[in-house]
């Protein structure tokens, strides 16, 4: 019967034997849609009973989870609470899961109240199981010897390149696609499902058809595996280009096509495509995209990849995310706690990035302040190197991934991804931030506010992007500020640690002398900080009309201020001409 196991997952099956020995009560099999009729057998074969069980996502649409255990009373258990309930991370409900998947509850408390917080058994014992453990648990210290025998025979059992692949093993893999993978597709019979127009791509460690940096910005980073996560995003976007109007705008996509006088013949399936092209256009951000109709063959079979007279080439992904960024409206109906205008930014988000409280589209560009503000920071997450072990890096800014033994819901689709976390650092700084790995999910669909089977939240675009140091505030290359008063504020260094020197040039002098400008310090909560007055203590260089003073991290009353985002404010005769940030690091 053992050997049988070896048609299922390998997870699937390494719950199966936890159940099976009772380790675990009831288990849960999160794929969105029933388990195949031939795994179902072979764990009613292997002593267990299963029931799926249907569940309401955010957006209305159902998925189905399969649950299973040796006593039919925490299948009753789990129909009664969750049965045609929408998925939801309620304290209750996490709570009833707790017990019935044989979790410590002073796990499950710990994770409700405080995520994922450090324990001795991260990147060790902690792989292997399904609950995160709290720091000073009692309990699984004695569970882990039961978690370990049941792994190690599910290892014995299947072939080495499969277990190589398991999703807490990809943050091992670097960014390099292996030969391994491509034995674990052959071993789980995943080329007898392929579509022959898929076609291999380099820094693909998980042969989904996506590269690792794709991934990210498509948000399937970390999926449980599939056979091709490029499959249904790539038809998706050929659905949205087929049905975009061909006549031109000024507010909305459209789409031109440009016939040739020929066509291509397909060299995987024959079917012929035009030689021409279409050309998609989005008028308010000033994009465009040129597609050739046998690219758009290819993608109708489930490939960015395509091949024209012998050559391969690949549809540019980010552009075109980029272009159709307008039809990503799914996860945007997640909520966003203190967002006035309801795009995605809490408030004090939006004054740090310089849009509006009050205005949804602040810059007009047919996508909302949040959707505008997650594109440029999840490219940018993208493209940071990963760290895979060894020794930390100190002159760069790095991601790591923090993965655990389970999966979680995408609340808005019904997706899964790894239930475990990631850590940006930024070791010049020596300030990180770290969130679940489903939050790179909604970052790449435009939210920071995530809301999956596990964890619901909201990642601080704020922190986030002073971690990444990078600074958006123009991010539409219009300058405002300065075209509309003529003045320019700047910091430096920043971040700081001691002092920093407050920098403003000044087109005309006509209107202000440096005794009528002021530089007001607030921090995030808009509570005054300090007042700088640019008077004789100013230093002006003429030639440059360029005035600084500096700042020594300390309020009105002489006090060092704590580490933090602080705005600086330039007024010039009691108008308010500029808007800085800074970070002052304690």
């Amino acid at each position: 019967m053992k050997n049988s196991l070896t048609k299922l997952d390998f997870q699937l099956a390494y719950l199966a034997m936890l159940t099976k020995q009772q380790i675990k009560p009831l288990s849960r099999w999160e794929k969105g849609i029933p388990i195949k009729s031939g795994q179902a057998k072979i764990l009613k074969k292997y002593g267990l009973k299963i029931e799926n069980v249907k569940r309401k996502l955010l957006n209305g649409k159902y998925i189905y989870e399969t649950v299973f255990s040796k006593k039919s009373r925490y299948l009753d258990i789990y129909l009664k609470n969750f049965e045609n309930k929408p998925v939801t991370t309620q304290k209750c409900d996490r709570e009833k899961e707790g017990f019935l998947f044989g979790y410590p509850s002073c796990c499950v408390k710990n994770f409700i109240e405080n995520g994922y917080t450090k324990n001795p058994y991260i990147g060790k014992e902690q792989e292997i199981l399904f609950h995160w453990i709290c720091p000073d648990c009692r309990i699984t210290p004695s569970l882990i010897p039961y978690y370990q025998k049941i792994y190690n025979e599910c290892e014995q059992i299947f072939s080495e390149p499969v277990v190589k692949l398991l999703p807490h093993h990809i943050a091992n893999l670097g960014r390099k696609a292996l030969p391994v993978a491509a034995a674990f597709l052959l071993a789980s019979g995943a080329s007898l499902l392929a579509d022959d127009h898929w076609l291999p791509i380099s820094d693909d460690p998980d042969n989904d058809y996506l590269s690792y940096r794709e991934e990210i910005l498509l948000g399937t980073h970390y999926f449980d595996f599939g056979f091709s996560a490029a499959d249904s995003i790539a038809k998706s976007y050929k659905a949205i280009i087929d049905s975009l109007p061909r006549e031109i705008s000024d507010t909305i996509c459209y789409a031109v096509d440009v016939f040739a006088n020929g066509f291509y013949n397909c060299p995987i399936c024959g079917e012929t495509a035009n030689m021409g092209f279409v050309v998609i256009y989005n008028p308010l951000r000033n994009l465009e995209i040129d597609i050739p109709y046998m690219a758009l063959h290819f993608m109708e079979h489930g490939s960015f990849s395509y091949i024209i007279e012998g050559d391969t080439s690949r549809v540019d992904i980010e552009l075109l995310k980029e272009v159709l960024a307008p039809f990503d409206i799914q996860h945007l109906i997640v909520e966003t706690a203190n967002d006035n205008d309801n795009d995605g930014l809490n408030n004090p988000s939006e004054l740090y990035f310089e849009t509006e409280p009050e205005n949804p589209y602040t810059h007009n560009l047919g996508i909302d302040d949040g959707q505008e503000i997650i594109e440029a920071i999840i490219e940018h997450i993208s493209d940071l190197p990963v760290y895979i072990g060894g020794g930390q890096p100190t002159d760069y800014i790095y991601i790591q991934y923090i993965p655990a033994y389970g999966f979680e819901t995408c609340n808005i689709c019904g997706k899964t991804v790894n239930m475990g976390y990631v850590k940006i650092k930024n070791p010049i700084q020596d300030t990180f931030i770290d969130f679940p790995i489903i939050g790179l999910h909604y970052m790449s669909h435009g939210r920071f506010a995530y809301s999956g089977s596990y964890n619901q939240n909201e990642i601080d675009p704020i922190e986030l992007a002073t971690v990444l140091d990078i600074d958006l505030t123009s991010i539409d290359n219009l300058p405002e500020i300065a075209e509309k008063y003529g003045y320019q504020l700047i910091n430096f260094p920043n971040p700081f640690t001691g002092s920093t020197t407050i920098s403003f040039s000044a087109t005309s002098l006509r209107y202000a002398t440096p005794r009528q400008a002021q530089i007001k310090i607030y921090n995030l909560k808009g509570q005054f900080v300090r007042c700088l007055e640019c008077g004789e203590s100013l230093s002006a260089k003429a030639t440059e009309s360029l005035y600084s003073i500096s700042w020594d991290g300390k309020d009105e009353n002489g006090k060092p201020v704590p580490g933090g985002i602080y705005l600086l404010k330039l007024e010039i005769n009691g108008m308010e001409a500029g808007t800085k940030k800074c970070l002052l690091i304690r």
